[in-house]
């Protein structure tokens, strides 16, 4: 059968019923309902009438699309053959503008209205397409490749940190002895859950040293008996602070220290003692010391002096705090190195005992049967030690108590002091940073409380033997270059003693009917009569021509030829006496003062005592030139303070109170030597 060749009605493919007519088609052209066109005489040549014209959407075959139902089994289906052979190439159908319900499926592909069938292409995926799902798997491959080394860097270095194949990252700590057993226990508390830093895990340990040792040896060169050096250091005050920073200046302090706990600088009494000072203060507490009969004028008869031991031994800086409280009270208002003699007063009268330690005057003060009759009345000390002493001690309450002198509190502060300078690495300082920030929750101030020390927010102590209560605002004394000076003129209460005194002999003037020297010498000879045989004391003179050297410095218990260094020196001073026509004190201190450097006696406190009336009469030597002098010789690390006694009216004070200054020393002017005035101030600085 041809392309458009109509099937006669005996081919065995042709079929009636359902199949579509080729009658006209709906819109009045040649077309079939298949969509390809029939003759117009399609009709008349079969016999059949001509149908009328029908709407597409009439006609019920169109929405029958399955090959069974596209021809009636009761007419004889249609043969076709295809014009073009079986191996041929058979062209593409343009299949455009008929409609799809006309087309019928075939096996491989669909039937076309040229009774073609055609094979479909493949579709295409567009390339863009492709890219992006390309790029998408391509990014959740990286992150998981990312995510999964990255755990596994983590987890090797968290392995590594575990173990400290780098070993330890150590950050020394230096406490007063007061309050290192608290930080050693923080710092393995600290040690246990600090994070390592890089391979290496944190260690922070903590020492007890005294503040003497740890200042001389940030200083200078830190000596190897005392463990590396530190990144922090926690001083009993800042007292401590201050000689450092004069000492080494303010880049050994890396920023500003803060205080992490306070204890009150107290009187540790007998019961008794407490009710009877009452009515004292810091102020009259040197005049207690010195008077034999002090207390009996308290009511405590048969008590004699005060007998106030003031240790510098594990005392947690006390024995400073307090001087600074008593240099105040005597100057009031003047800066706090003008009251330093009645400081000396003070430490000059202290109870000698076996050696400066905190427990040693204690012991001596609790142990005694007899109360008047003890030893030490009274011991300087803070709260918080007194506090754990009584806590220590059988029957504490009728043999404890402490007094606390009305007025401002001398406050011990505990500052945790930064260590700059070289030394220290960065992650060192990083991680002394965090123990400090570690020391100041709230679990390790509630540790400190219970220990005795005053936390912020905590309640004060208290037992059978302490009871203070709030406290007033501490004691303020000045800045740190006052607070080390009045210090480092201190030097330790129980130390040695090696001083030269430079006397003016142009001291005629009548004073109660002796001379103003006699005065002088009698107070001299009375002083060092109470002296202690390893106190070294030497002399020299000036007048209005030269100065020189009377008695070599050495220990007044030396024996001579034919008698004691102490009787030899007395000796010289009663066979001393008066001259007139002026002094040349600055001449002979430039002397003396070199001297005393060259054959400067560690392990004493070394000093000159200048007792004169001036003026100078020098004409070598003026007082800036004196001045300009001892500040370029002064050595901080061998110290020699000179201290000046001046009597009346001298216009060479200013020179004599920078002088005393610049060495650490103190300056008093008196109104005559003939007074308890004179007497106290030889205590003070002949001690």
């Amino acid at each position: 059968m041809g392309r458009h060749s109509i099937p006669d009605s005996h081919d065995p493919d042709s079929s009636d019923g359902d199949a579509p007519e080729p009658g006209a088609a709906s819109d009045g052209s040649g077309s079939g309902d298949l969509g390809f066109r029939v003759p117009e005489d399609w009709a008349d040549l079969h016999g059949e009438a001509p149908r009328e014209p029908r709407e597409r959407g009439d006609d019920p075959r169109r929405s029958v699309l399955a090959d069974d139902d596209l021809y009636n089994d009761d007419l004889p289906a249609p043969s076709y053959q295809s014009e073009f052979p079986d191996d041929a190439d058979i062209p593409e159908p343009v299949t455009g503008g008929f409609s799809t319900a006309s087309r019928r499926t075939f096996a491989d592909g669909e039937w076309t209205g040229s009774h073609r069938a055609v094979v479909p292409g493949r579709r295409k995926v567009s390339g863009g397409v492709i890219g992006a799902l390309v790029a998408v798997v391509v990014l959740v491959a990286v992150v998981i490749g990312w995510r999964f080394f990255g755990s596994v860097l983590s987890d090797r270095s968290k392995d590594a940190a575990a173990r400290c194949v780098s070993g330890s990252l150590s950050v020394p700590v230096v406490a007063d002895p007061s309050i290192v057993e608290q930080v050693n226990s923080f710092a393995r508390q600290y040690n246990q859950s600090a994070a390592p830093i890089g391979d290496k895990c944190l260690k922070v340990e903590a020492k007890a040293t005294d503040p003497d040792a740890v200042i001389a040896g940030l200083t200078g060169k830190w000596p190897d008996d005392l463990g590396p050096r530190p990144a922090i250091w926690i001083p009993a005050s800042s007292v401590s602070e201050a000689r450092l920073i004069a000492g080494a200046g303010d880049q050994m302090v890396s920023g500003e220290s803060r205080s992490l706990v306070t204890s009150p600088v107290v009187l540790a009494v007998r019961p008794q003692l407490k009710d009877a000072l009452a009515q004292q203060s810091w102020a009259t507490l040197p005049a207690l010391q010195t008077n034999p009969t002090g207390l009996d004028g308290l009511n405590l008869p048969g008590w004699g002096s005060l007998r106030l031991a003031l240790p510098t031994g594990g005392n947690a800086d006390a024995t400073y705090l307090a001087t600074e409280a008593v240099a105040a009270a005597a100057a009031p208002g003047a800066p706090v190195n003008a009251g330093i003699g009645a400081v000396h007063q003070l430490l000059g009268g202290q109870p000698k005992l076996a050696d400066g330690k905190l427990s040693t005057a204690l012991d001596a003060l609790i142990s005694a049967t007899d109360p008047a009759a003890a030893p030490v009345h009274a011991v300087i000390t803070t709260e918080q030690q007194l506090y754990q002493r009584a806590e220590h001690t059988d029957g504490a309450k009728d043999k404890l108590a402490a007094w606390l002198p009305p007025g401002p509190p001398a406050v011990a502060d505990y500052p945790v002091v930064l260590i700059g300078g070289d030394g220290l690495s960065q992650e060192q300082l990083g991680a002394a940073s965090e123990f400090e920030r570690f020391l100041r929750k709230p679990d390790q101030l509630a540790a400190l409380a219970k220990a005795g020390f005053r936390t912020e927010g905590g309640s004060a102590p208290h037992n059978d033997s302490i009871n203070l209560g709030t406290l007033a605002a501490p004691l303020s004394v000045g800045d740190n270059a006052a607070r080390a000076t009045l210090a480092n003129a201190l030097g330790g209460p129980n130390q040695p003693t090696a001083v030269t005194v430079l006397l003016d002999q142009s001291m005629p003037m009548d004073e109660g009917g002796k001379t103003r020297l006699a005065n002088v010498i009698a107070g001299l000879n009375d002083r060092i009569k109470t002296m202690a045989p390893n106190d070294s004391v030497g002399l020299w003179t000036f007048d209005g021509v030269s100065g020189r050297s009377e008695i070599p410095l050495a220990p007044l218990g030396d024996a001579g030829n034919d008698q004691s260094h102490a009787a030899a020196l007395l000796a010289n001073l009663n066979n001393q006496s008066s001259s007139n026509g002026g002094s040349v004190s600055f001449t002979t201190l430039r002397l003396l003062y070199g001297n005393a450097m060259a054959n400067y006696r560690d392990g004493q406190a070394n000093s000159i005592l200048v007792i004169t009336r001036g003026p100078h009469t020098d004409q070598s030597l003026d007082g800036p030139g004196l001045q300009n002098y001892i500040k370029s010789t002064f050595d901080q690390g061998r110290p020699v303070a000179v201290n000046v006694i001046d009597l009346g009216n001298d216009p060479d004070q200013p020179t004599w109170t920078a002088v005393a200054q610049a060495t650490g020393g103190t300056y008093q002017n008196l109104p005559t030597a003939a007074g308890p005035e004179f007497t106290n101030a030889l205590a003070g600085l002949l001690s």
